[in-house]
């Protein structure tokens, strides 16, 4: 077998957690959507919708990083928290970046902005399944992980260094087109 072995990666460790590690995980990364569902309009209107859309990636994603790490034992908790603060950061993103396109996209052309969005975001999906199992093997779970922490830690740049920082709210008539 060439590369890294394959017992340091996350998946070979995933069956060590056992069902209740497991199930700790995916419950985590679930709470933290929920929690964010619940908070993304509270936190869009007091930080700002353009800067909740860098904010939150900016402080959730570097939190990936604690995957690496979990082993079997008290980390698994540590790598859950990290999961759902990642889940939260991500649905409150999402809310506050689907709120402001859609104040700032006329009437005429929402259809075309969500389904462009959709493609441009969903339409990534299979291509990482592939570079993650590529990556995989060659660099080992933990290696592909530390990968991902760090792509989707950098993923933040583009909002951060556009005007989305500075803006608070959704302007007023961003839409012209929607009192018709």
């Amino acid at each position: 077998m060439t590369g890294p072995s394959r017992s340091s990666g996350f998946g070979s460790r995933a069956s060590s957690f056992g069902g209740f590690g497991i199930g700790l995980l995916l419950s985590g990364m679930g709470c933290g959507a929920l929690l964010g569902a619940l908070l993304a309009t509270t936190i869009s209107e007091r930080m700002g919708h353009g800067r909740i859309i860098w904010l939150a990636s900016l402080l959730t994603c570097p939190l990936t990083a604690l995957m690496p790490w979990a082993r079997p034992g008290w980390s698994v908790y540590v790598a859950t928290a990290g999961l759902a603060a990642l889940s939260m950061g991500g649905v409150v993103r999402f809310v506050a970046q689907s709120s402001f396109q859609q104040a700032m996209t006329p009437d005429r052309l929402l259809g075309r902005m969500s389904a462009t969005t959709r493609f441009v975001s969903w339409g990534g999906i299979p291509l990482g399944g592939i570079l993650g199992g590529v990556s995989g093997s060659v660099f080992g779970a933990a290696g592909t992980l530390w990968i991902g922490a760090a792509g989707m830690t950098l993923s933040v740049l583009p909002a951060l260094l556009s005007p989305l920082r500075t803006v608070r709210g959704i302007p007023a008539g961003a839409a012209p087109e929607a009192a018709h």
